[in-house]
Protein backbone atom coordinates (compact mmCIF):
# COMPACT_ATOMS: atom_id res chain seq x y z
CA UNK A 1 0.00 0.00 0.00
CA UNK A 2 1.29 3.54 -0.61
CA UNK A 3 0.26 6.23 1.03
CA UNK A 4 -0.38 10.01 -0.66
CA UNK A 5 3.27 11.54 -2.42
CA UNK A 6 4.16 15.03 -1.83
CA UNK A 7 7.05 16.82 -3.21
CA UNK A 8 8.98 19.07 -1.18
CA UNK A 9 7.58 22.09 -3.21
CA UNK A 10 3.34 20.99 -2.42
CA UNK A 11 4.61 20.23 1.48
CA UNK A 12 5.68 23.90 1.89
CA UNK A 13 1.57 24.66 1.77
CA UNK A 14 1.84 22.75 4.28
CA UNK A 15 4.29 24.28 6.63
CA UNK A 16 3.38 27.36 8.90
CA UNK A 17 6.62 29.87 9.42
CA UNK A 18 5.73 32.56 12.71
CA UNK A 19 7.69 34.64 11.53
CA UNK A 20 6.05 34.93 7.93
CA UNK A 21 3.00 35.04 9.31
CA UNK A 22 1.26 38.89 9.93
CA UNK A 23 -1.57 39.45 12.78
CA UNK A 24 -4.97 39.38 12.25
CA UNK A 25 -5.93 42.59 13.16
CA UNK A 26 -3.28 44.16 10.42
CA UNK A 27 -5.66 41.76 8.36
CA UNK A 28 -8.40 43.35 9.07
CA UNK A 29 -6.97 46.86 8.43
CA UNK A 30 -6.84 45.75 5.24
CA UNK A 31 -9.72 44.01 4.38
CA UNK A 32 -13.54 45.09 3.12
CA UNK A 33 -14.95 43.57 6.12
CA UNK A 34 -15.42 46.74 7.80
CA UNK A 35 -14.66 46.26 11.06
CA UNK A 36 -11.45 48.40 12.21
CA UNK A 37 -8.50 47.14 13.78
CA UNK A 38 -8.98 48.47 16.87
CA UNK A 39 -12.07 47.22 17.27
CA UNK A 40 -11.27 44.18 16.32
CA UNK A 41 -8.41 44.48 19.21
CA UNK A 42 -11.19 45.47 21.55
CA UNK A 43 -12.25 42.42 21.80
CA UNK A 44 -9.51 39.80 20.65
CA UNK A 45 -5.96 39.30 22.18
CA UNK A 46 -2.86 42.06 20.95
CA UNK A 47 -2.11 39.79 18.47
CA UNK A 48 -3.28 36.60 16.39
CA UNK A 49 -1.69 34.76 14.15
CA UNK A 50 -4.20 32.08 12.33
CA UNK A 51 -1.61 29.31 11.57
CA UNK A 52 -4.69 26.78 10.55
CA UNK A 53 -7.87 27.10 9.66
CA UNK A 54 -10.56 25.22 6.74
CA UNK A 55 -10.81 26.88 3.24
CA UNK A 56 -14.13 29.04 3.36
CA UNK A 57 -13.71 30.38 6.64
CA UNK A 58 -16.37 32.58 7.50
CA UNK A 59 -13.52 35.27 8.85
CA UNK A 60 -11.97 35.37 5.22
CA UNK A 61 -9.63 38.71 6.72
CA UNK A 62 -7.76 36.37 8.82
CA UNK A 63 -5.83 34.31 6.27
CA UNK A 64 -4.24 31.09 7.70
CA UNK A 65 -0.85 29.26 6.93
CA UNK A 66 -2.33 26.15 6.04
CA UNK A 67 -5.82 25.30 4.87
CA UNK A 68 -6.78 22.01 6.41
CA UNK A 69 -10.20 20.48 7.24
CA UNK A 70 -12.86 21.63 8.59
CA UNK A 71 -13.69 21.59 12.16
CA UNK A 72 -10.10 23.01 13.90
CA UNK A 73 -8.52 26.05 13.64
CA UNK A 74 -4.99 26.78 15.56
CA UNK A 75 -4.22 30.14 16.03
CA UNK A 76 -1.25 31.83 18.22
CA UNK A 77 -1.92 34.58 20.48
CA UNK A 78 0.52 36.88 21.75
CA UNK A 79 -0.21 39.35 24.46
CA UNK A 80 1.90 42.04 26.60
CA UNK A 81 1.64 41.40 30.22
CA UNK A 82 -1.94 41.83 31.81
CA UNK A 83 -3.51 41.75 28.43
CA UNK A 84 -6.08 39.23 26.63
CA UNK A 85 -9.56 38.99 25.05
CA UNK A 86 -12.69 40.19 25.80
CA UNK A 87 -14.75 37.69 27.96
CA UNK A 88 -16.65 35.49 25.73
CA UNK A 89 -17.94 31.55 24.59
CA UNK A 90 -17.70 29.63 21.72
CA UNK A 91 -21.06 28.11 21.87
CA UNK A 92 -20.68 25.26 19.92
CA UNK A 93 -16.48 24.29 19.98
CA UNK A 94 -14.17 23.31 21.98
CA UNK A 95 -11.60 25.75 22.46
CA UNK A 96 -8.27 24.19 23.95
CA UNK A 97 -5.05 26.39 25.40
CA UNK A 98 -1.37 25.77 25.09
CA UNK A 99 0.90 27.59 27.19
CA UNK A 100 3.50 28.45 24.97
CA UNK A 101 5.64 30.94 26.33
CA UNK A 102 4.97 32.78 29.27
CA UNK A 103 1.85 32.35 32.38
CA UNK A 104 -1.41 32.34 31.10
CA UNK A 105 -4.34 33.12 33.11
CA UNK A 106 -7.90 31.15 31.72
CA UNK A 107 -10.82 32.77 33.30
CA UNK A 108 -14.04 31.34 33.03
CA UNK A 109 -17.62 31.19 34.08
CA UNK A 110 -20.45 34.48 33.91
CA UNK A 111 -18.25 37.15 35.40
CA UNK A 112 -15.02 35.70 34.81
CA UNK A 113 -14.91 34.51 38.55
CA UNK A 114 -12.73 31.89 38.30
CA UNK A 115 -9.62 30.92 36.82
CA UNK A 116 -6.32 28.66 36.35
CA UNK A 117 -2.95 29.62 35.29
CA UNK A 118 -1.17 27.53 32.90
CA UNK A 119 2.92 27.45 32.62
CA UNK A 120 4.46 26.78 29.80
CA UNK A 121 3.54 23.35 28.34
CA UNK A 122 0.38 23.02 30.45
CA UNK A 123 -2.61 22.76 28.81
CA UNK A 124 -6.96 23.99 29.54
CA UNK A 125 -9.60 22.76 27.41
CA UNK A 126 -12.92 24.92 27.66
CA UNK A 127 -15.84 23.00 26.42
CA UNK A 128 -18.48 24.66 24.05
CA UNK A 129 -20.83 27.40 25.82
CA UNK A 130 -18.86 29.18 29.13
CA UNK A 131 -18.09 32.10 29.05
CA UNK A 132 -14.05 31.90 29.09
CA UNK A 133 -10.90 34.61 28.44
CA UNK A 134 -7.12 34.57 28.88
CA UNK A 135 -4.61 36.92 29.84
CA UNK A 136 -0.98 37.76 30.40
CA UNK A 137 -0.08 37.16 33.76
CA UNK A 138 4.03 36.83 33.29
CA UNK A 139 6.56 39.63 32.93
CA UNK A 140 7.26 38.29 28.99
CA UNK A 141 6.19 41.38 26.60
CA UNK A 142 5.36 38.63 23.93
CA UNK A 143 4.38 36.02 25.77
CA UNK A 144 2.20 33.29 23.30
CA UNK A 145 -0.25 30.67 23.49
CA UNK A 146 -0.97 28.28 21.28
CA UNK A 147 -5.41 28.16 20.69
CA UNK A 148 -6.96 25.48 19.11
CA UNK A 149 -10.70 25.23 18.03
CA UNK A 150 -12.49 22.07 17.65
CA UNK A 151 -16.00 21.62 16.11
CA UNK A 152 -18.19 22.13 13.18
CA UNK A 153 -18.40 26.13 13.63
CA UNK A 154 -14.62 27.00 14.77
CA UNK A 155 -14.99 30.42 15.10
CA UNK A 156 -18.21 31.21 13.61
CA UNK A 157 -19.83 30.59 16.88
CA UNK A 158 -18.52 33.18 19.36
CA UNK A 159 -20.53 35.76 21.83
CA UNK A 160 -18.73 38.23 23.86
CA UNK A 161 -20.26 39.58 26.89
CA UNK A 162 -23.01 42.45 25.74
CA UNK A 163 -21.23 44.83 27.93
CA UNK A 164 -18.50 44.41 25.24
CA UNK A 165 -21.02 44.86 22.20
CA UNK A 166 -22.49 48.07 24.19
CA UNK A 167 -18.75 49.65 24.13
CA UNK A 168 -18.86 48.38 20.33
CA UNK A 169 -21.13 50.48 19.32
CA UNK A 170 -20.21 53.43 21.61
CA UNK A 171 -16.73 53.74 20.19
CA UNK A 172 -17.33 52.52 16.37
CA UNK A 173 -20.56 52.83 15.48
CA UNK A 174 -23.72 50.84 14.48
CA UNK A 175 -22.30 49.61 11.42
CA UNK A 176 -19.02 48.01 12.75
CA UNK A 177 -21.34 46.24 15.30
CA UNK A 178 -23.15 44.83 12.23
CA UNK A 179 -19.92 43.69 10.95
CA UNK A 180 -19.07 41.96 13.55
CA UNK A 181 -22.23 39.95 13.56
CA UNK A 182 -21.37 39.03 9.88
CA UNK A 183 -18.11 37.89 10.60
CA UNK A 184 -19.77 35.31 13.53
CA UNK A 185 -19.28 37.51 16.14
CA UNK A 186 -22.14 38.44 18.53
CA UNK A 187 -22.91 40.58 22.02
CA UNK A 188 -25.19 38.19 24.04
CA UNK A 189 -25.11 35.62 26.83
CA UNK A 190 -24.55 31.79 25.11
CA UNK A 191 -27.89 30.04 26.12
CA UNK A 192 -27.24 27.40 28.86
CA UNK A 193 -27.12 23.69 27.51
Amino acid sequence: MRTPQLTPVQMQSYVARFKALQPTKASFKESNVGVPGEAYELIAAHSVYSMLAPAGNKRNAAKPAIIGAKGLEVVIAECPPGQGPSLHAHCETHEIFVCMSGRYEIIWGDRGEHSVTLDPCDMCAVPPGVFRRFRNVSDLPDAKLLVMVHGEKTFADVKFDPSIGVEVRKRFGQKVWDNFQNLGITFEAPDPR
